[in-house]
């Protein structure tokens, strides 16, 4: 990493950030580096090397380690051969027209299936509510990666209510090393408030208890969200 690497530099912007050796842990080294990439601080193609990033943040080499492994598992750096890793590159328009494609076909078979089989309880509805009611509040705040996390489990309890291991696996297969990585990249307010009011009407769906609307919904619901995210990576592959 270069001498005036931006990473330096945020680093230094957010002061808050506690790295002293007695507090120190893989899961905050994990946090600050994934918010680099994500804030793209850390760029795609950029070299990360333990010995540099330890030095930087002066820490021990072992938290450095065990978050760049953590990285890897959720797709934000991959191997560079001969040794060490880099920062994923973004995906291409292809890779997420297939991505999203595949995704909505199954996400829209999981919440026909949950309504069809009646598995959705007058619970889940609540739980489903009280996840808009937090996302708008977060909405208000600015907490964009809290709902984006709140989707996340939005989507998760009507899969769950499928009762399909089966379809519920292919899910958590196909999100397992995107769904971190997409999750940030999303997380632009306009989407957002665009998504929280379609869930609002997915929901709507799943009370009148319509299985093929509701179908029809939650997949141009990934849509909305694939051209969202295509349209953000452009913007920062110009930049």
């Amino acid at each position: 990493m270069a001498k005036d690497d931006s990473f330096d530099n945020f680093l230094k912007e957010n002061s808050d950030i506690d790295l002293s050796v007695k507090t120190v842990t893989s899961d905050r080294v994990y946090s600050i580096l994934s918010q680099a990439i994500f804030q793209g601080e850390l760029k795609p193609g950029q070299r990360l090397v333990e010995s540099k990033l330890a030095k930087l943040m002066k820490v021990s080499r072992t938290p450095i380690r065990e978050a760049i492994i953590e990285l890897e598992q959720k797709g934000l750096v991959v191997s560079s051969p001969p040794k060490g890793v880099r920062v994923a590159p973004l995906p291409t328009k292809e890779a997420l027209n297939e991505f999203y494609d595949i995704s909505s076909v199954l996400r829209g078979l999981a919440i026909r299936k949950a309504i069809e089989n009646n598995n959705i309880t007058e619970n889940k509805i609540k739980q489903l509510n009280e996840i808009i009611i937090q996302s708008e509040n977060f909405l208000k705040e600015g907490s964009l990666r809290d709902i984006a996390n709140l989707n996340v489990k939005f989507h998760n309890i009507i899969e769950e209510c499928s009762k399909s291991n089966e379809l519920i696996n292919m899910i958590d297969s196909l999100y397992k090393k995107s769904r971190e990585r997409f999750s940030e990249i999303l997380s632009e307010k306009d989407r957002q408030k665009e998504s929280i009011e379609e869930h609002k009407v997915i929901v709507k769906a799943i009370i009148d208890k319509d299985a093929i609307l509701a179908e029809k919904l939650i997949r141009e619901h990934i849509v909305n969200g694939k051209e969202s995210l295509i349209k953000e990576i452009e913007l920062r592959r110009s930049c």
